[in-house]
């Protein structure tokens, strides 16, 4: 089947599935972070965290360090995180309690700044143990050849910190999340082939941005959105890759509706994904790879 038929398909499957979408759902979970105490570090905290360079998520203060077989090294810095302390105060007058929180910080730091002993190295592998759970996703040798074939793509990072998947143009760089930190194989290649679509936009191959910074939301970022999605089940299919369409729909149909529901986008982004799919799969022979 010719990879025209191929996208065609894709296509008309999607737009079947865009009346009834649901809510799209997130394929893939980093860890949180976790303290010597066992405390799991939320909210605010987190994003402060997961900014660190550090891939084990398992942080202590300096006395906490101490207390489980550890030293800080000499010359290390500390991270600030924040907490909100209760305080009850009781009015003489009519005996009530009142209730304030205020904010208080203090000061943490990740346990690779440190040395520790057997029994500490042993906690922190347990602490570690207790919050990642590794998924065994298999690679898709046929999604791997077209990645490792294709010339000038992009420079890409797979992260073991940011809860995030992105296109940086500036860069030049695609960022995605590890495959093991994704449900199974179909969800990884559909991110980060979403990702590279959206790569192929730069000015140095299809030079398809409407601007350089399109803000989140815009018209523009929504256009560039459904390219890249619609471009990302294209791959799947040529890979033979299960796609979940109705999470692929229900994602299109989000951004659809910042576009009014302009069903006549659709077909144009189909187009523009088509071509991003093309100039990824240039030189490469599909039937080696499917």
């Amino acid at each position: 089947m010719k990879t025209t038929e191929v996208y065609q398909q894709i296509t008309e499957k999607i737009i079947a599935n865009l009346e009834t979408a649901g809510s799209w759902q997130k394929m893939w979970a980093m860890p949180s972070c976790v303290s010597l105490k066992g405390h799991v570090y939320s909210g605010i905290n987190r994003l402060i965290l997961s900014a660190d360079r550090f891939t084990t998520p398992v942080y202590g203060t300096f006395d906490q360090i101490r207390s489980n077989g550890g030293h800080v090294r000499k010359g290390e810095k500390a991270t600030l995180v924040l907490f909100w302390k209760r305080l009850v105060k009781t009015n003489e007058e009519t005996k009530e309690e009142m209730v304030r929180f205020v904010l208080r910080h203090y000061y943490v730091f990740n346990v690779e700044q440190a040395d520790f002993d057997d029994k500490g190295n042993e906690l922190i592998g347990k602490l570690s143990a207790s919050i990642t759970t590794p998924n065994d996703v298999y690679g898709v040798p046929s999604a791997d050849s077209i990645i490792e074939c294709w010339s000038d793509k992009p420079q890409i990072v797979f992260s073991h910190k940011d809860d995030r998947a992105y296109y940086a143009p500036m860069l030049d760089m695609v960022s995605v999340p590890d495959k093991q930190y994704f449900k199974n194989a179909e969800s990884f290649y559909c991110t980060l082939f979403h990702e590279l679509v959206h790569s192929t936009g730069h000015r140095s191959r299809l030079n398809r941005f409407e601007t350089d910074a399109a803000p989140f939301g815009s018209v523009p970022y929504s256009k560039e959105e459904l390219v890249a999605e619609l471009g990302a089940s294209y791959l799947c299919a040529v890979c033979n890759i299960n796609n979940d369409i109705v999470n692929s729909a229900a994602y299109i149909a989000g951004w659809s509706r910042k576009l009014r529901d302009n069903p006549g986008w659709i077909v144009t982004a189909a187009s523009k994904a088509e071509q991003a799919s093309d100039y990824i799969l240039t030189g490469i022979d599909i039937n080696a790879v499917a």
